[in-house]
C-alpha cells in the first residue's frame, strides 16, 4: 500500500468534512459530519506512523480459543484508540468504559454494556456476521468488474477464495439485504465500485499481487465464520 498517499487523501477528505461540519445545521448532519472528519483524521495518523508502528502498537492477536487472552488484546486496542479522558464524556458508553468491561470480563465477570440485545431470529446465530463477510464477497465482484475484469476472472477469483460457486455467492445479495437492509447493500456495492478516488477507500490495495492475497484472507475469513454457525467465539 501507499501509505504517503493514503495519509494524503485521507487528511484531505477529513479537512473537507470539517468544513462540511461547520456549514451543517441540522444536529444529525453536524454529527454525521463531525465523525466521517474524525475517521479520515484516524486513517491519516495511522497511515503517517506507518506499517511497522502500527503493527508493534496493534500487538499480535492471540489465539481465540483463549478466552482470556481474547478479550485483554482487545481492550488494549479499544484503549489504543480510545479519545483522551478531558476530550469527551466518561461515562459508560465510553471507550476507556468499554477496555475496562473486557478486562472484567476476562476475569468472568458477566457482561453489562455489551450484553447481547434480544436474538434477532434469523437462521443462524452468526446471521449478520456471515452476512458482512458475503457483502464484502459481493464487493469483491463489484470492485474488480469496476477495474475492468471480465465477468469469468472475476466470479472464478473470489468463487475460488469463499469456496462457493459462483450462483451461490451471485444469490447472497438477497439473504443480505434481509439481514443489513437494502440500503447497507447498495451503498457497499456503490463505494467498492468507485473509480473517482484512489486509492478505493474499501479497497485500498497498490497492486494485483496485494489485492488477490487480501481477496484469498476474506474468503478464508468466511470460511472461519461458516464453522462458528452452532460453536459462536
Amino acid at each position: 500500500m501507499d501509505f504517503d498517499l493514503i495519509e494524503r487523501e485521507a487528511r484531505l477528505d477529513g479537512e473537507a468534512w470539517l468544513r462540511e461540519f461547520a456549514e451543517a445545521e441540522a444536529p444529525e448532519a453536524r454529527a454525521s459530519a463531525a465523525r466521517r472528519a474524525l475517521s479520515h483524521f484516524i486513517e491519516a495518523a495511522c497511515a503517517k506512523v506507518g506499517p511497522d508502528v502500527l503493527a508493534a502498537a496493534w500487538g499480535e492477536s492471540p489465539a481465540e480459543t483463549d478466552a482470556k487472552a481474547r478479550l485483554e488484546c482487545l481492550a488494549d486496542r479499544v484503549e489504543l484508540f480510545a479519545p483522551p479522558p478531558a476530550a469527551v464524556p466518561q461515562d459508560r458508553l465510553s471507550l476507556a468504559s468499554l477496555a475496562t468491561e473486557l478486562r472484567a470480563i476476562a476475569l468472568g465477570d458477566k457482561a453489562q454494556i455489551v450484553a447481547p440485545a434480544p436474538y434477532h431470529g434469523l437462521k443462524n446465530n452468526n446471521a449478520i456476521r456471515l452476512a458482512r463477510h458475503r457483502l464484502r464477497a459481493l464487493q469483491w465482484d463489484a470492485f474488480l468488474e469496476a477495474n475492468g475484469n471480465k465477468p469469468f476472472e472475476r466470479h472464478n477469483a473470489v468463487s475460488s477464495a469463499y469456496g462457493q460457486d459462483w450462483t451461490t455467492i451471485k444469490a447472497w445479495k438477497a439473504a443480505v439485504a434481509n439481514a443489513l437492509g437494502e440500503q447497507e447493500l447498495q451503498v457497499a456495492l456503490e463505494v467498492a465500485s468507485c473509480r473517482v478516488r484512489y486509492p478505493n477507500r474499501a479497497f485500498p490495495y497498490s497492486t494485483g499481487e496485494e489485492a488477490l492475497a487480501a481477496l484469498a484472507l476474506d474468503g478464508q475469513d468466511f470460511k472461519n465464520e461458516m464453522k462458528r454457525q452452532f460453536a459462536v467465539v
